[in-house]
């Protein structure tokens, strides 16, 4: 199955049906389907071959949207420009990548144009829309194993790494994602994060497999404006990271959302606290659903069901039904259940490797083909359950502790919104914690008051030992908490 065949069917199955809204225009899937014929065209004009990158720079709008299909139906390879960052990630993205050619928004293009002269000169295209339409769809000699998308992760901890992930991978993935949504081409969802996200591609995908409707949010700038679009548009879903759903939390609980029948909580992990105060927020007609993965599994490795969420308190869910995880030791055996160890999947989900190359060598896939996540957890049941991540991992007074389970800790007192703890050396304890949060409006808090919150739910060895209020915490791009930047806002570190 090649992703483009996606589009394909929805437009022969269902022409009329709305494809995306966005706050100022919509397309069909028939309009889809022959305006991307007329953007593959194009590029096939100007040189752009089956196997090519076109790197894609364009925000959450119709002419990116467009672009998008465009490529996937000349079977070039999608390879997408974080819109957000910094001219020198660009450039640095397109020196690796070599594209053919460059899809980008004039605004946008501003970012590169007049910076340091890339020794790879694409060619760029800005005038979707003139493109026009065309009955014609291109030839495409892609197979499902060859590559569709490269899709670069973040970067925070060093330079972004390019995934390349082919059609099978993705297809695969979707598929059985949605054995446990049971998605049609009914639903509808409001899509908030950038679609250069691998978030946003599996929203865009999902709904083309299912033929359903994607409803591009104006800007996530006003939680009760974003509440206010899922009643107006009466989505049937959301799906976002832990920073939305914190943001829109008390909008949730004051709208009536009639038609919402799911959300779902990627990229991070709600607190057991927060997940239970959103439940209470959407009321009982909408399910709660969570997933687990990364970009290199195309993105998912484990579900979530309402049901699992609140019924095995803590869980990151079960593998997908074609996805086997392993919990390896020291030595890389596989761990009985229960034990703590590596998380590493295989499947037909696992990327293809690394733009640079470097896949097994930066021990991300070993010799078997298994992702190596770097997360650290067990199962239980058929259930995952992470503990941390490697490179996160303390030692306290001998004792491995993680930040994620101080900061569960940390987020049920009423005071505190969020948090994020790190450690210092210290010649008594081996390691010494220190938590950074942030306080409900007009709140105040001490160490003195927070410790004994802390001894009801944890030892002593694990209770902070500095506390200090922030006004916010770094955040990377995708809406997770920058952990390489927490220790900057404790100056005396």
């Amino acid at each position: 199955m090649r992703l483009v065949d996606f589009l394909t069917r929805a437009a022969d199955r269902d022409p009329e049906h709305l494809a995306a809204v966005f706050p100022d225009t919509s397309i069909t899937y028939g309009a889809l389907d022959r305006r991307s014929n007329a953007v593959a065209a194009h590029l096939a004009s100007i040189g752009v071959a089956p196997g090519d990158r076109v790197s894609l720079l364009w925000g959450n709008a119709l002419e990116g949207f467009v672009a998008f299909w465009g490529v996937l139906k000349l079977g070039a390879v999608n390879v997408d420009l974080p819109g957000l960052a910094q001219r020198g990630t660009i450039e640095t993205i397109l020196e690796e990548a070599k594209p053919k050619a460059l899809v980008a928004e004039p605004a946008l293009l501003e970012k590169i144009e007049g910076g340091t002269p890339l020794g790879h000169k694409p060619a760029v295209v800005s005038n979707i829309l003139e493109l026009g339409e065309s009955e014609v769809r291109p030839a495409n000699p892609r197979e499902p194993d060859d590559v569709a998308l490269v899709v670069y992760t973040s970067g925070t901890t060093g330079r972004p790494k390019g995934v390349m992930l082919s059609h099978e991978n993705f297809a695969s993935n979707l598929t059985a994602a949605n054995d446990w949504m049971h998605l049609d081409a009914n639903d509808s969802i409001l899509v908030v994060v950038p679609s250069y996200f691998v978030h946003g591609r599996m929203q865009i995908l999902m709904h083309a497999m299912i033929g359903g409707t994607l409803v591009f949010s104006a800007g996530f700038h006003f939680p009760k404006k974003v509440v206010q679009e899922i009643v107006d548009h009466r989505v049937t879903g959301f799906s976002g990271v832990p920073y939305h759903f914190k943001s829109l939390m008390k909008s949730f609980a004051a709208a009536e959302t009639p038609d919402l029948k799911y959300v779902l909580c990627t990229g991070g992990a709600l607190s057991l606290t927060e997940q239970d105060k959103l439940r209470e927020a959407l009321g009982e007609g909408v399910g709660i659903h969570t997933a687990y993965g990364q970009t290199e599994a195309a993105p998912r490795i484990t579900y979530a069901s309402p049901e699992d969420l609140f019924g095995r308190r803590g869980t990151a869910g079960r593998p997908l039904s074609n996805v086997l995880v392993e919990i390896l030791g020291d030595d890389d055996e596989v761990l009985p259940l229960g034990e703590v160890g590596e998380v590493v999947a295989s499947g037909p989900n696992i990327m293809k490797g690394y733009v640079s190359g470097d896949e097994v060598t930066s021990g991300r896939l070993d010799a078997k083909g298994r992702l190596r996540t770097g997360d650290l957890g067990r199962l239980d049941d058929g259930h995952l359950f992470l503990v941390g991540r490697k490179s996160d991992m303390m030692k306290l007074a001998g004792e491995r502790v993680f930040p994620q389970e101080i900061e569960d800790v940390l987020n049920r007192h009423d005071a505190i919104v969020e948090s994020a703890v790190f450690a210092v050396p210290d010649d008594r304890m081996g390691e010494r914690l220190i938590a950074c949060v942030v306080l409900e409006a007009g709140q105040s808090l001490t160490m003195a008051e927070l410790r004994p919150h802390c001894l009801e739910h944890m030892s002593f060895v694990r209770v902070p030992r500095e506390l200090h209020v922030v006004a916010e915490l770094p955040k990377t791009g995708s809406g997770k908490i920058n952990r390489g930047k927490i220790p900057s806002l404790v100056p005396s570190t």
